[in-house]
């Protein structure tokens, strides 16, 4: 499935059918939520969806949280200008160096350590 944010494409891919199994487990709680509501007047009763679905997805555990976005971005990929999808995953890498990058810059330059890996995969 495609789809556009801010004129950028996106696309969602097929998680395999483990993942989705247990995306679907931690999201039980938040499905059965709702569930209740399914077929009611949803403008009437949105204060209430709202209330407990906000209360729900407060009370997931960290690594249901966690499970639930990784798996959503290891099936995400943005349309790269020229052409081509890359993940979406990446932009984890740019957002890390940008608000750790004071951290890393005291620690000694690994610069040197890359001619001994290169030559020792080669």
């Amino acid at each position: 499935m495609e789809f556009a944010i801010k004129d950028v494409r996106y696309r969602a891919c097929v998680m395999d059918a483990f993942t989705q199994l247990h995306v679907v487990r931690r999201l039980a709680p938040v499905l059965g939520t709702m569930a209740p509501l399914v077929g009611k007047d949803a403008e009437r009763d949105q204060d209430v969806l709202l209330k407990g679905l906000a209360d729900c997805v407060a009370g997931l555990k960290d690594e249901d949280v966690e499970y639930i976005l990784n798996a959503c971005l290891d099936a995400a990929e943005r349309r790269n200008q020229g052409g081509g999808w890359a993940p979406v995953l990446l932009i984890a890498f740019h957002v890390i160096r940008h608000n750790l990058s004071g951290f890393f810059a005291d620690l000694p330059s690994l610069s040197g350590l890359e001619g001994l890996v290169s030559r020792s995969n080669g």
